[in-house]
């Protein structure tokens, strides 16, 4: 089984805070600049399939035109959504403001996982996790964002889906947003990011305008003194359900490490089954509003609840599924802050 753990900025080197969740951290100047000078990323670009990615987003952008569809009925939302009871709720109990400064109060999480399959090269490499980001959601949370990620230094950043607050329609501010957090980044091996429900088809070339390589059920193998990892990454599986993890893996060798990006924890048990070494993704929010103790009131996903915040494993395969940064539904947290990951690999 594949040890898992997760430390503090402040421990000492080489020592490991062994349980499940440690709590989070606020600010980031601990974090060293990377040391690696010689990380290259291939398959990046793909002219010889441009033509199945052109299809793909094609059905993408046709499922996404029939799921807006069906989200027309605002009388349904406004009175019977789970999320407009849980914004009723919180009007009456007058909780809004304090539930919005919590939404606004970004933590660092920084998370150790060990593989004993995890080439030697790769041993302390650094991973920025962003998901969930729906930056639009409040005109603060994105300089909020950018002051923390600044003095962070990385060797890649994975973002997760969910660029926006929106499901329907488009907003030329939500670029904005996200150009102040982008530009904030420093990552060696530079960003690369998926695709979640709030995202929509004509927001790939906005993204990769501000330096984001989407992967659409594609996967990249990132190089390092002669050794290599893969990172996977698949389009949405819950509302436009365009995912393919076979297509997404079909390129990387059976005995190579692989990292997965997906926008929820849907895929745990097809890539625990496929021999992905870490599963990434966010969706859920953690709960967003939960309960003392972490129960989460909605989840949005149907998965077992294990599968629905922070560290889990299936089989051989380690997971994490993220908080997020952002909100959907209503500006509002309790008891689940929102995160920024910084994740560590070593080797067992």
């Amino acid at each position: 089984m594949i040890e898992r753990y997760m430390s503090q900025i402040d421990n000492p080197p080489g020592q490991h805070v062994n349980k499940r969740y440690s709590e989070p951290v606020l600010g980031s100047t601990d974090y060293p600049i990377s040391s690696y000078n010689d990380l290259i990323i291939t398959g990046v670009d793909f002219p010889e399939n441009e033509e199945r990615r052109r299809a793909h987003l094609a059905l993408r952008r046709k499922r996404e035109a029939e799921a807006h569809y069906l989200q027309v009925d605002i009388w349904y939302k406004r009175y019977f959504e789970p999320g407009a009871w849980l914004k009723r709720f919180i009007k009456l109990a007058h909780l809004k403001q304090w539930m919005e400064r919590n939404a606004l109060d970004v933590t660092v999480r920084p998370l150790v996982f060990e593989f004993p399959s995890l080439p030697e090269a790769f041993d302390g490499f650094r991973i920025l996790h962003l998901t969930d980001l729906h930056i639009d959601a409040h005109p603060e949370l994105a300089g909020r964002v950018g002051a923390l990620l600044k003095d962070i230094h990385v060797d890649l950043c994975l973002v997760t889906g969910d660029y926006r607050f929106a499901v329907v329609g488009h907003s030329k501010r939500v670029y904005h947003y996200l150009e102040q957090v982008f530009t904030q980044i420093n990552s060696a091996g530079g960003v690369l990011g998926i695709l979640g429900n709030h995202d929509a088809t004509d927001d790939v070339a906005a993204l990769e305008d501000l330096g984001v390589r989407v992967l659409i059920n594609e996967s990249v193998e990132v190089h390092m003194n002669h050794q290599s990892i893969w990172i996977a990454g698949v389009d949405d599986p819950y509302a436009f359900k365009c995912d393919d993890l076979p297509k997404a893996l079909h390129p990387i060798p059976e005995s190579a490490f692989k990292i997965l990006m997906a926008h929820t924890p849907q895929l745990y048990s097809e890539a625990g089954d496929r021999a992905v070494d870490l599963y990434l993704c966010g969706h859920t929010h953690g709960g967003q509003v939960c309960l003392p103790g972490g129960g989460a009131v909605i989840s949005h996903c149907n998965t077992p609840r294990r599968y629905l915040s922070g560290l889990w494993d299936y089989k051989n395969m380690a997971g994490y599924t993220c908080p997020g940064i952002g909100v959907s539904g209503t500006i509002a947290r309790m008891n689940c802050p929102p995160e920024i990951a910084v994740i560590e690999l070593r080797r067992a």
